[in-house]
């Protein structure tokens, strides 16, 4: 199965986030998967495509002309497939993957984590998806999303089709299972 994960390139970040995309990028290459990402060896990105190289995993990182363009270092032992921008990157990332997982992150993040669930309730894509929840950080989000779902706002249930971990093997074989 080839799993995507979406998560933060930010290099400020507390070594709570790091471990658990090291865990999943572990987890990922010791259960024969192989590992789409966002290219560079920053932040969390780094962190996960590191782990799944040093388990001998398959990683597969979609970068973009801009970015590379302005230095930015690619994960090391990866396959590497250079976009033009960021939306041919997501959509690239998108094509390839049969699953999704979105760790801690930013706007980028965000971005691809509700671009993912939307085309999958729209019936665009056929893909289920996990959130990594590290230290309570999408709690305000699946609160958010299950509001929405309790108000009527959301035709269907967010949840049907994307779960919600604390683990990142428990995750992995979420993604196993239902598939």
């Amino acid at each position: 199965m080839n799993i995507c994960v979406f998560c933060s390139s930010s290099s400020n970040l507390d070594s709570i986030y790091l471990d658990a995309a090291d865990a999943l990028g572990r987890a990922v290459a010791r259960r024969g998967h192989t590992l789409v990402f966002g290219g560079y060896d920053m932040g969390l990105m780094g962190a996960v495509a590191r782990a799944a190289v040093s388990e001998g995993g398959r990683v597969v990182g979609i970068t973009t002309e801009g970015l590379s363009a302005k230095g930015r270092a690619v994960v090391a032992g990866i396959e590497e497939e250079c976009t033009a921008d960021l939306s041919a990157r997501k959509e690239r990332m998108v094509a390839m993957s049969d699953a999704f997982v979105t760790l801690p992150g930013g706007l980028g993040t965000f971005d691809e984590f509700f671009s993912v669930i939307s085309r999958v309730k729209a019936g665009e894509i056929d893909a289920l998806s996990a959130l990594l929840d590290v230290d309570g950080f999408f709690e305000p989000l699946t609160a958010l999303l299950d509001d929405a779902c309790a108000r009527g706002l959301n035709a269907s249930d967010w949840r049907a089709t994307c779960g919600v971990f604390d683990d990142a093997a428990a995750l992995v074989a979420w993604l196993e299972a239902a598939r």
